[in-house]
């Protein structure tokens, strides 16, 4: 009897049918194998001035220098024209601006054997030749979302990618072996050839007007608007609403937004050429993650231009090999390329863009700097393919960044910005290598290139991103690694390693760092840019580093030594308080550690059930995780906006734990906090006053040994009155006297680093 097929691999086929689907497409088929052919004439172009530098420079020592004056060539045309023909590329026919492209460059291209005696006219063609190539790439990024749906960007872009590995698989090791079995001539004539079938195969696309998509656009953004209020777990919290408030505003904004249309004059004015690059420039600012992706961007192409000089410099001289052998390699970084853009358009389409970009950078990283120990051509092959293997994520992710991103009207701008800055890198990295490379050889060059990858990987999550979500929480991975470390690590070496990573956190996140600035000056009653003020500051940020490590020592052996680590005082306040038999509410502070105070609390015996308040971190998987961290300490987590629960816990007779003095919405009590007015939560108060629970501080303080002190004070009990609001805010106003008290007793553990004040 045949068995049933398993679901999981019936939807994994699915889903894998639907990414090739695309393929369906005439528009997408014509424009991939379109891309396809040009790309491979941009190889076998490459493979053929290869030949030529080896000719010129037969019987010496080949110099990376002659490298990089073909890619300061290559590269230059880039600064010059990036930015116009991405204006252009928003303004006239993007489909008649690439037929031109490559008919144009098949014509320059043949000229170069028949001008190779003078390297002068060479020079002046492969400016000419690349200048034209970057019109064609403005284009092509810009007319995929007329092709495809922006819910199928990614993998369209995935599957370009593929094309353009494709194309490095194909072009060098075909190229290679042309151009040494037939010269280069040869293969400056094939290139020719195949930009040709390019322009021919782009012909017979047909292009979406502007005008569906942005229709389109604005029915998937309601579809995520309706599904994101639905299933969204904190959909009840203020921070939500404000986020669905701007992406309604977003789709309003291209709803309203007025449409230009296709055809336009190509001559403009002069003034008007400029105000198009500057407002695609302004558009694009608005977006730090598209900020983010073409710094990225710019960084990864820096590396690869790098290796690029870097390589055939160490295969010639080293191995002795021609553009055949060269030629294979660069093939085997093509097929890395070519299995890494699938893998990554697959299986990563819906994985947080910046996790993506930041383990791709580490990982190449990683390979490139092993390069420099490979003693063998199968070494030096593997590492090739690993590199193009590693770095391909990151390509496919930040030219889906900006199709996701960005107006349809300011694509073609965007690309062609985010191409001007990735290709200067490119440029400035070559021709780096070019001059590196003679004096410090080709392997010491790979292990700094491969260090300053991982470097790179190191800090850029924290690239222009929104730093009022910047969590270790929010990110499952780190987060998992985090807690095996702290539970494995001595606890004094993990303090060490975290208050290096804190130091370094205060530089990386500048709003972050002011607003504990801010704080700071409150509490110790100096400017904000004093000496002392910052230096309270830093220590605010290590402390932060600390709770971190006990955060998740406790899932390991911390938690067994609680009881030894924790020392609590004035338990008899929370016993009175429980007496009443309507609950209780611990209020603590982002001070010392609560989580260490309540592990101790639980830990206690006689006390009943206790529950924590808790807002939810923005990824699903990592606040399951964090969730079940807490409560297999005895804590219930209960998340923000479910009064419910919190109710039926008080009812019970237990404690709730609730973290207050940072606003999470819109509830909140104007008091008086270190002298001057600040807006604090109400819900302690709020519940308090209906629910009967007296509210009882408490903070965990963290002594000079790493040891606590747990500090509970006496209840504080509230009784109901006719002007609830005004209860309400004596009430808030008698929590906030008692925090000033522990706040400005331990000003260096407040780990408080969003704003209490108005900055």
């Amino acid at each position: 009897m045949t068995q049933p097929k398993n679901r999981e691999d019936g939807a994994v086929v699915g889903r894998t049918r639907e990414f090739f689907n695309l393929f369906g497409s005439k528009g997408f088929s014509l424009l991939w194998a379109g891309s396809l052919m040009s790309q491979a004439g941009d190889h076998l172009n490459l493979m053929a001035l290869t030949a030529l530098i080896f000719a010129v420079s037969a019987g010496t020592r080949t110099s990376g220098l002659e490298f990089s004056k073909i890619l300061l060539l290559a590269s230059a045309p880039v600064l010059f024209f990036g930015p116009i023909s991405g204006v252009y590329a928003d303004r006239v026919s993007r489909k008649t601006m690439m037929i031109a492209s490559d008919l144009i460059r098949a014509v320059l291209v043949a000229l170069v054997p028949f001008v190779a005696g003078s390297m002068l006219t060479v020079y002046v063609l492969i400016f000419l030749i690349y200048t034209v190539n970057r019109f064609y790439l403005s284009a092509k990024s810009a007319a995929l979302p007329q092709i495809v749906s922006g819910s199928k960007l990614m993998e369209a872009n995935a599957l370009l990618s593929v094309s353009a590995v494709a194309a490095l698989v194909v072009g060098p090791w075909g190229g290679g072996i042309l151009v040494e079995r037939y010269g280069y001539t040869m293969g400056f004539l094939a290139d020719a050839g195949t930009y040709v079938v390019s322009a021919a195969l782009v012909a017979f696309i047909t292009l979406r007007s502007i005008t569906e998509i942005a229709a389109e656009r604005a029915a998937e953004l309601a579809a995520r608007k309706k599904a994101l209020g639905e299933t969204a777990k904190h959909a009840f919290t203020a921070h939500s609403r404000a986020e669905f408030a701007e992406e309604a505003a977003k789709l309003g904004h291209e709803i309203a937004a007025p449409i230009e249309k296709e055809a336009e004059v190509i001559g403009s004015t002069y003034h008007r050429l400029l105000g198009d690059l500057k407002d695609g420039l302004t558009e694009m600012r608005r977006s730090p993650l598209v900020v983010y992706s073409t710094v990225s961007s710019a960084s990864a192409m820096m590396l690869a231009g790098f290796v690029l000089i870097a390589l055939p410099v160490l295969v010639r001289n080293e191995f002795q090999m021609g553009t055949a052998g060269l030629g294979q390699l660069f093939s085997l970084a093509g097929i890395g390329m070519l299995v890494g853009s699938l893998v990554v358009g697959r299986f990563f389409a819906r994985a947080q863009r910046r996790a993506i970009i930041a383990i791709s950078m580490a990982l190449a990283g990683v390979t490139i700097a092993s390069m420099a120990a490979a003693q063998s051509l199968t070494g030096l092959s593997i590492g090739i393919f690993l590199a193009g293997l590693l770095i391909a994520p990151t390509n496919v992710t930040c030219d889906t960044i900006l199709q996701e991103m960005m107006a349809d009207t300011s694509i073609g701008k965007a690309f062609g910005f985010r191409d001007t800055v990735s290709k200067a890198a490119f440029g400035l990295g070559g021709i780096l290598s070019g001059v590196i490379v003679d004096f410090i050889g080709p392997r010491q060059l790979f292990v700094v290139v491969g260090l300053a990858g991982i470097a790179y990987a190191a800090v850029s999550p924290f690239l222009y991103a929104d730093s009022s979500k910047l969590n270790l929480l929010n990110a499952y991975p780190l987060m998992r690694l985090a807690s095996g470390v702290a539970a494995r690590m001595p606890r004094r070496l993990s303090y060490q390693l975290a208050s290096l990573l804190s130091g370094a956190a205060a530089l990386l996140l500048p709003t972050k760092r002011s607003s504990a600035e801010s704080n700071a000056a409150r509490v110790i009653g100096r400017p904000k840019d004093s000496p002392e003020v910052r230096a309270l500051a830093r220590r605010m940020f290590r402390s932060y580093g600390h709770y971190y490590v006990d955060f998740f020592g406790l899932t390991g052996g911390l938690w067994r030594r609680v009881r030894e680590m924790v020392r609590v005082e004035g338990l008899d306040h929370l016993e009175s308080a429980l007496e009443r038999g309507k609950g209780a509410i611990f209020v603590t502070a982002h001070l010392g550690s609560w989580d260490m105070g309540s592990a101790a609390l639980a830990q206690q015996a006689g006390l009943p059930s206790m529950s924590a308040i808790v807002e939810p971190v923005s990824d699903g998987t990592s606040d399951s995780a964090v969730t079940s961290m807490r409560e297999v300490r005895g804590i219930n987590v209960i998340p923000l906006g479910k009064p419910l629960r919190v109710w039926r816990a008080l009812k019970r007779n237990e404690i709730v734990f609730i973290v207050g003095e940072r606003l999470v919405g819109a509830e909140g009590v104007d008091v008086e906090f270190f002298g001057e007015r600040a807006t604090l939560p109400r819900g302690a108060a709020w519940l308090s006053l209906k629910s009967g629970a007296p509210i009882v501080p408490g903070f965990c303080i963290r002594q000079p040994d790493g040891t606590y002190v747990g500090y509970i004070e006496r209840p504080i009990f509230v009784e109901s009155t006719d002007d609830f609001e005004t209860a309400v805010r004596a009430c808030t106003q008698r929590i906030a006297h008692v925090f000033e008290d522990y706040i400005g007793k331990y000003p260096e553990q407040w780990c408080m680093l969003q704003p209490v004040w108005g900055q």
